[in-house]
């Protein structure tokens, strides 16, 4: 497992992650395949320091990034109360930095900016667009334990704080079984399966998945619950 740290947070990096390059052979060969596994690398390690850094912004400590398979988590305690708002905003800040950063190279695209430069940058910036804008939207899709499944409870949290976790699952789960029915009748079917795998996680979690005050380091992207002490979860979340 490769680890270095960013700005100060501790990120390891799961050998898992180089499967990323498997899935981009459909598109890409030779150094192309290369290109489009660093800007992965570099799309998921971006929004998993806009979680990292918002939540240490707001109090968090223990903070730490671990990449693997195809996407990563972050991990944090608060060294006090944080509430719903901002677990909310930590919650939205992975993909609301990555899709700031697509919408940028694009409009740098747009304006010509980027003219000139070599068929792998080009490569490497298109992967990053679609790793960083595409996957950040899709993470906002209201369904546990992505993002926006968070950002969901944490939003019901305001209102109704006890109902929050059970209405946060239930529309997970029509969610997912829309998103997993769509993909599949439009012949995504690696895409349905996925998101029907992702649906099951968060139908199986507490529905919490978030960290307590003093309590040992939690994902904010999946229930530590169900987390391996070593091992980091087979699938993107």
């Amino acid at each position: 497992m490769l680890k270095f740290p960013l700005l100060g947070v501790p990120v390891s990096v799961h050998w898992s992650f180089l499967l990323v390059a498997v899935f981009g052979l459909g598109a890409y060969s030779g150094w192309e395949i290369g290109a489009w596994t660093a800007a992965v690398f570099v799309a998921v390690l971006l929004h998993e320091a806009g979680h990292a850094f918002t939540s240490r912004a707001f109090g968090g400590v223990s903070v730490s990034i671990t990449l693997f398979a195809l996407g990563g988590f972050t991990s944090w305690a608060p060294s006090r109360d944080i509430g719903p708002g901002r677990r909310f905003l930590i919650s939205a800040a992975g993909s609301a930095v990555g899709i700031a950063a697509g919408l940028l190279l694009i409009g740098l695209g747009r304006s010509g900016a980027l003219d000139g430069l070599p068929d792998l940058a080009i490569t490497f910036l298109e992967s990053f667009v679609w790793a960083g804008l595409v996957w950040g939207i899709l993470n906002w899709v209201p369904i546990l334990p992505l993002d926006g499944g968070h950002m969901l409870q944490h939003a019901l949290e305001m209102v109704a704080p006890r109902r929050a976790a059970p209405i946060a699952k239930v529309v997970s789960v029509i969610a997912g079984v829309a998103a997993a029915g769509a993909a599949f009748y439009y012949g995504q079917m690696f895409l349905g399966i996925f998101v029907a795998i992702i649906t099951l996680m968060g139908l199986r979690s507490d529905g919490t998945g978030e960290p307590k005050p003093d309590a040992r380091p939690q994902s904010e992207e999946r229930p530590a619950a169900s987390q391996p002490d070593e091992d980091p979860p087979q699938f993107p979340i």
